[in-house]
């Protein structure tokens, strides 16, 4: 199964990082605006269980996705897609504290590309260049967030 990981070194606290990573209604904002992802039903904040819907535009293509938090905890949160384009998507955040009062976030993500005419478009080489332009986008967006807070 393809994997992707992807760190970065925050100013901040993990305590803050986990709390805004934590807070559903915040996604949109750390999310690559191609992707212009709409969160259409989920909790104010994750939990072991809860579910969060939404939708998102990608190769040109309007999806709605369902993942499912199995594991939340103060230094990680994992989702598994329940409903969505891949045929195996699972993306773990881990959170790491630093001597120096900064902390590591990396995003690792397992996937399985879609078969079917699906599979031509959304192919491993293709997913694989969205998440590292996303990231990319995301940790400039948690550093611009979390880093000039004051925490």
């Amino acid at each position: 199964m393809p994997e992707f990981t992807a760190s970065t070194t925050l100013r901040c606290s993990a305590a803050a990082l986990r709390q805004y990573l934590g807070a559903t209604a915040k996604i949109p904002l750390i999310s690559d605006p191609e992707l212009e992802l709409e969160v259409l039903e989920a909790p104010d904040q994750v939990t072991a269980d809860a579910i969060i819907e939404f939708r998102i535009t990608a190769f040109g293509f309007k999806q709605r996705m369902q993942h499912r938090y199995t594991e939340v905890g103060d230094t990680e949160i994992v989702a598994e897609q329940v409903e969505g384009p891949t045929r195996t998507w699972v993306h773990r955040q881990s959170i790491a504290v630093n001597d120096d009062g900064t902390c590591v976030l990396t995003d690792h993500v397992e996937f399985e590309p879609p078969g079917g005419m699906m599979g031509f478009v959304l192919t491993e080489a293709s997913i694989r260049e969205s998440l590292e332009d996303g990231m990319v986008f995301r940790y400039e967006a948690l550093r611009g967030f979390l880093e000039t807070s004051g925490d």
